[in-house]
């Protein structure tokens, strides 16, 4: 089910920070996780990623990778606290992907949770929480600058 409000889809199930902009999937002891559409429409496009490497364990909100897109430079932070399962060798190679289909293909790692339910409890969740928060955001970042209009087809 996706969350829509001006022209940004972002899938309802899945957990957000709301400050980094990156989405949490969680299937079991599996988290995936990647960058929402508002933050890569912001960011510009992904030109290079770079993971920690498959065994690290990083605590939320510590850095598992960095990212360079056309306006934006710097680190990605941890949703959740855990171990990485799994990088995304094909973003890696094509960071374009990223961009293309932020949801599917262009996730960027896999964690093993190490305290899921803690982790969990402020990131927002659920349609309902998930628009209000979207809606606000774009009024934020349009106030700043970091979204231009016409990018609303």
């Amino acid at each position: 089910q996706m969350v829509r409000a001006n022209g940004f889809e972002l899938p309802g199930e899945y957990y957000y920070d709301r400050k980094e902009h990156l989405w949490a999937d969680v299937k079991g002891e599996r988290v995936r996780v990647g960058l929402d559409m508002l933050a890569q429409k912001s960011a510009g496009g992904v030109k290079h990623i770079r993971f920690k490497p498959v065994g690290t364990a990083v605590a939320k909100k510590r850095v598992f990778g960095s990212v360079e897109a056309g306006k934006y430079v710097g680190p990605l932070r941890a949703p959740v606290g855990g171990t990485i399962l799994e990088v995304n060798q094909k973003a890696l190679e094509n960071p374009e992907i990223v961009n293309e289909d932020p949801y599917g293909e262009g996730w960027f790692v896999v964690l093993n949770p190490s305290d899921l339910q803690g982790d969990l409890a402020d990131l927002v969740h659920g349609d309902d929480e998930v628009l209000a928060w979207l809606e606000r955001e774009i009024a934020d970042y349009r106030e700043k600058g970091l979204l231009r209009e016409e990018e609303e087809d």
